[in-house]
């Protein structure tokens, strides 16, 4: 097993300063995507689900600011034979594996690598996949599974790239796609390092539409159409504080009021996050800005 030195991650502080009673003692949307730490992975393992199939090869790339700062591989023991067409799929055999350390030595490492940091996002590509597998060999040694946000390069590339653009969201593809310096081979680091690519690609490509802090990542993948998401920008210059929000027509009329206790955040949200209402999504498509009136707390704004 290795795992490269590595560096330490800055932070950077979005939040408002702690004062008067209106101002937020939290970052209202996390650190800025160029400050998260994304810990890229990628698994092998001997099947499908891991109830019956254990993992056979660990790669995982850390990455902040654009910038690899660690990785971590490893071939894992499953104290099983792997099955032929496993082999023939990722070239790995039961006899390479024979001396590499079992999942109780590797998993411990990996989770250190990884971190529990609230400013971590954990990366995979078909994440649900590699997130169960990870999940059932934690709860298999009595570990606690840290609480890290989860990201899916397939379900963002479905928002990201268009059916004109790519004919399927298989990582070869969207590595072609993106020219990922790196081409997937069924390795596991392999794998990790293109789907890094990718994934900068992808951030590219939504950044301009509003997804631009940790928080963002949770509604990246909602079907907001593309329009009304780069509309997020008229809640860029309102308070984050208590207050009342006017959403302005055309018209110059107020077409909605609400209000909350970070009028910015809940703004930003109507743009950003999937709206089940087709009257309130209508509304917000007219909008043309949004005005707000701070307020000490919520209440009074009420």
């Amino acid at each position: 097993m290795k795992a490269s030195e590595e560096k330490r991650a800055g932070r950077l502080d979005l939040g408002m300063p702690v004062g008067q009673s209106a101002q937020m003692a939290f970052e209202d949307l996390g650190a800025s995507l160029e400050r998260v730490t994304f810990v890229v992975v990628d698994l092998e393992t001997t099947g499908g689900a891991p109830t019956t199939h254990s993992i056979t090869e660990f790669g995982a790339v850390k990455v902040c600011g654009g910038e690899t700062v660690g990785e971590f591989a490893t071939l894992v023991n499953p104290g099983v034979p792997i099955p032929p067409f496993i082999t023939a799929l990722t070239g790995i055999s039961t006899a390479m594996v024979m001396d590499a350390p079992d999942i109780g030595a590797v998993m411990p490492a990996f989770l250190e690598f990884l971190g529990d940091s609230p400013d971590t996002v954990l990366v995979a590509h078909n994440a649900r996949f590699d997130v169960s597998h990870l999940k059932a060999a934690a709860a298999g040694l009595s570990m606690a599974w840290p609480r890290v946000r989860v990201a899916d390069t397939v379900k963002l590339a479905r928002r990201a790239f268009t059916k004109d653009e790519t004919p399927n969201y298989k990582l070869g593809t969207l590595a072609r796609l993106c020219g990922a310096t790196v081409t997937p081979t069924h390795r596991a680091l392999d794998d990790a390092r293109a789907t890094v690519d990718v994934l900068h690609a992808i951030l590219a490509r939504l950044g301009p539409l509003g997804v631009t802090h940790i928080e963002d990542l949770a509604t990246a993948s909602d079907p907001v159409p593309p329009a009304r998401r780069a509309k997020v920008t008229l809640a860029a210059n309102l308070p984050h504080t208590p207050g009342v929000y006017r959403f302005i027509g055309p018209d110059r009329a107020v077409m909605y009021v609400g209000t909350s206790v970070n009028v910015y955040k809940r703004v930003r949200q109507y743009f950003t996050a999937a709206e089940k209402r087709k009257r309130m999504a209508e509304m917000v498509d007219l909008a043309v800005s949004v005005e707000a009136t701070s307020t000490a707390t919520q209440l009074e704004a009420s």
